[in-house]
């Protein structure tokens, strides 16, 4: 398939912001997986900035896929490729909510097991992600 200059540069932004999102998750499931769980007690003097450090990438993370889901629903109704990623990233945007919300609400024992969930699931979505951009590049 032939793509123009626009739509090649709108799927290589796309490629890059999900490659983004990708690494962003990597780096929150390795703090996640290597936390001492002493810092996950909310009565310690430095609970306070490890949360606001945490929720901050978590931030970051949830813009980065709000971005990904306009582009997503732009390239949707350009090629009938994206429809099934749109979905899935629909469907992930509602479990990193919950890990959002897990994590703001000071339960952070269980939004770490949930951040752990989100970069498997994305892991998968990603590498879908690439093979359809590449077979269209």
């Amino acid at each position: 398939m032939k793509l123009s200059k626009q739509n090649k540069e709108y799927l290589l932004d796309f490629l890059m912001k999900s490659n983004s999102l990708n690494d962003l998750l990597s780096i929150l499931k390795n703090i996640c997986e290597n936390l001492d769980l002493s810092y996950l007690n909310p009565r310690i003097k430095h609970f306070k900035y490890f949360q606001f450090t945490f929720f901050g990438l978590m931030v970051r993370a949830k813009g980065l896929l709000d971005i990904m889901i306009f582009r997503a629903e732009s390239l949707k109704n350009n090629f009938n490729e994206f429809s099934e990623t749109y979905s899935r990233l629909i469907k992930f945007r509602k479990t990193m909510e919950l890990a959002y919300t897990l994590v703001n609400k000071k339960k952070m024992l269980e939004g770490k097991n949930k951040i752990i969930e989100l970069n498997e699931e994305y892991s998968g979505i990603f590498e879908d992600t690439l093979k359809t951009c590449m077979d269209m590049i």
